[in-house]
């Protein structure tokens, strides 16, 4: 997975952290050996480092990569496809893919992380997004961005990608939590997705603007509480 160059600094300030109910599910993680793939600026990383995971964070990305080293003390990194990993076999206790299972090829994917999990290790996935709401600011702010981005669509933020897990056994939960975000944050972190990451500079500018004045209007306190859910999924390796 890689980011736009250019969105590196606003998908760092904007994302959010996962909740706590993620590393839960995944129990003790002090002194586990976790390969934390698609790691972006290092948001799940830290989380896993501050429960005492050994984590090396793994991206395609060098930027974002670079961005993680200057936020993370001592961070052990690696430029590399998440589905081609330069990691040895059998020597982590846990692989980790905070939102960015999906951007794997999936002819490689699952073979690779069997290969560098040792016995009973375990893969971890999740994603977050909003919990979809009906009418009001919400229906607004996203037919804003169906229209200016063709080809996106609302749903697409709730697709499961966790039966994409086969052929590995795996248990699913689901974990519910509210963000509470500036209005100026929230923004910055939909200038960072991909489908508006990529737009000519004229139609982003607007489209944000339209978005912000959509958050701007329906909190007009400059604070959004937004109900969201982390879809977990863990299997082990055989």
């Amino acid at each position: 997975m890689t980011l736009v160059e250019n969105v590196v600094d606003e998908y760092d300030r904007g994302r959010p952290s996962y909740p706590d109910g993620v590393f839960e599910a995944l129990g003790d993680l002090r002194g586990l050996r976790v390969a934390d793939i698609g790691a972006g600026t290092g948001i799940a990383t830290r989380q896993l480092l501050e429960r005492g995971a050994d984590v090396v964070a793994i991206d395609a990305g060098a930027a974002v990569l670079a961005q993680a080293a200057r936020r993370t003390e001592n961070l052990k990194a690696g430029v590399a496809d998440g589905a081609r990993l330069p990691l040895r076999d059998a020597s982590f206790d846990l692989v980790c893919f905070a939102q960015s299972w999906h951007w794997l090829d999936p002819a490689t994917r699952v073979d690779e992380v069997r290969r560098v999990l040792g016995r009973g290790g375990r893969l971890a996935a999740w994603w977050s997004h909003a919990a979809i709401q009906t009418g009001g600011w919400f229906d607004s702010y996203w037919t804003a961005i169906e229209r200016a981005c063709p080809g996106t669509h609302r749903s697409q933020a709730e697709t499961d990608w966790g039966p994409t897990f086969v052929p590995l056994s795996a248990v699913t939960g689901t974990v519910p939590w509210v963000r509470e975000v500036s209005v100026h944050d929230w923004i910055t972190d939909q200038s960072s997705h991909s489908y508006v990451a990529t737009m000519d500079e004229a139609p982003r500018r607007a489209l944000l603007t339209e978005l912000r004045t959509i958050c701007a209007t329906a909190f007009s306190a400059g604070t959004m509480q937004i109900p969201f859910i982390t879809r977990l999924w863990i299997a082990t390796s055989p």
